[in-house]
């Protein structure tokens, strides 16, 4: 059995499996097919002379065929659409804590500290909706206790 690796597509080939290998695939030992494997799969790039680089650091990082090169806006767009999300959680959560205590005040049935905490989680729920989601760095309010 013999293996081969074709760089242009990445991709590895045996003739016993493969009907046809392109002409561009090199002859590799069976050794070599196993630590190429384990290398693409840890995220590695393989360089023309089946040396190849070191894992991949994050999915924020890309090759400029010398090194990995964190791509900033990436990770920012990434943060920002994390950021939005904790903050639709955050108030979703807040509001359910609201309605459920503006009910009990409501039907005459709260006890001597759910006053204060409408209150404090309507506060909370302000202040929420008052952070820039679109910012990297946020300071997120403490939620009531």
């Amino acid at each position: 059995m013999r293996f081969f690796f074709d760089h242009d597509s990445n991709s590895f080939y045996i003739d016993a499996v493969n009907d046809s290998i392109p002409h561009t695939a090199i002859e590799i030992t069976q050794q070599q097919h196993h630590d190429l494997y384990a290398a693409i799969n840890a995220g590695c790039v393989v360089f023309d002379d089946l040396s190849y680089s070191e894992p991949r650091p994050s999915q924020f990082h890309e090759w400029d065929g010398q090194k990995w090169v964190k791509n900033i806006s990436s990770y920012d767009r990434y943060i920002i659409e994390q950021n939005q999300t904790v903050k639709n959680l955050l108030i979703s959560d807040a509001n359910e804590q609201i309605a459920v205590l503006q009910d009990i005040i409501d039907l005459d049935m709260q006890s001597a500290d759910e006053e204060r905490q409408l209150k404090q989680w309507k506060k909370y729920r302000i202040l929420l909706t008052r952070i820039d989601a679109n910012q990297t760095e946020i300071n997120w309010p403490a939620k009531p206790e």
